[in-house]
């Protein structure tokens, strides 16, 4: 059985045993003779959740902190430390990357019983697997001038991928956040059965759009914030996202088409250093996160996860 196969039969498991009752702190699995407790799964069921994840979380949890386990292990064998104050950091990038700030978040966990360690660990996970894959592939990675070159070329005549969404903005401030989260669950659940979104914007969206139903101009999806665009793209025409956290508040976003644009003629004109060094970057990052992905998989693979 392949890893992801037992991480899945183990999820299934441990939803329905009563272990999780007698004793969260007692070890669920190891990896590599570093165990995951009962609390850590439903810790982490708990923030994923949080941010948005669908389907089966517990499971979804599981993996997640599995592959934790094996990055914090690879960062340990190479040496990797994180310097002072580099996970508050971590929490800011993560919270800056939503629209959010740091109290943001921190009262999102509050309000989720989520314990602080649980968000640290994510981070650190996360921090640590960044300086390892940058160490083993940041070389082999970084674009030559001729990939450059290759890549203007190609971008001129790629087609733009446009979306069209529409939004439902609840602040905290009207309803106070517990009511603001149940209130957003609810109407996620029943926009997602079909409910009617333009109705839903018009009564509860307190958005400059909610006059219109909710409907948003229609934008490029690079345009987008990562953790936005992340959960839109996963949707089909017509697919509801679950609460999404933002500054003061949660959003439900409603994916309403996806088509290619062409690109509009630019002038005939050498990219300049700085479009030059913004695809540079992208190019890496895009490169070195599939290097991190197959390294990642190896070393699943060689993983020895027990359940306990």
């Amino acid at each position: 059985m392949g890893w992801r196969g037992f991480v899945l039969a183990f999820a299934l498991l441990a939803a329905g045993g009563p272990v999780l009752a007698q004793n969260p702190y007692s070890p669920a699995l190891t990896v590599n003779d570093s165990a995951i407790t009962h609390y850590d799964i439903a810790q982490r069921v708990r923030l994923i959740e949080a941010l948005g994840a669908r389907g089966d979380v517990q499971a979804l949890a599981v993996e997640q902190l599995t592959e934790d386990r094996v990055k914090v292990q690879a960062a340990r064998a190479l040496e990797i430390e994180l310097p002072e104050g580099a996970i508050y950091a971590g929490v800011e990038e993560f919270a800056t990357q939503r629209g959010l700030t740091v109290d943001d978040v921190f009262a999102v966990l509050a309000q989720r019983e989520i314990d602080r360690q649980t968000m640290d660990d994510f981070v650190e996970a996360g921090l640590m697997w960044r300086e390892v894959v940058q160490s083993r592939f940041r070389a082999k990675a970084m674009p030559s001038e001729e990939d450059l070159d290759a890549a203007l070329s190609l971008a001129a005549t790629t087609p733009v991928e446009t979306v069209a969404i529409s939004e439902i903005a609840l602040p905290f401030a009207e309803r106070g956040e517990a009511a603001t989260l149940d209130l957003a669950e609810r109407l996620s659940r029943d926009l997602a059965r079909g409910a009617s979104f333009p109705d839903a914007a018009r009564e509860y969206s307190r958005a400059a759009t909610a006059a219109q139903g909710g409907l948003l101009e229609p934008v490029a999806a690079a345009a987008l914030p990562p953790a936005i665009r992340a959960q839109v793209l996963l949707l089909e025409p017509g697919g509801v996202t679950r609460p999404i956290p933002i500054s003061g508040g949660v959003a439900i976003l409603k994916l309403n088409s996806v088509r290619q644009e062409a690109r509009a003629a630019a002038p005939e004109a050498a990219p300049d250093e700085e479009a030059r060094n913004a695809l540079r970057e992208q190019i890496f990052t895009q490169r070195i996160t599939s290097f991190g992905q197959g390294y990642l998989q190896e070393l699943l693979r060689d993983a020895l996860i027990i359940e306990r």
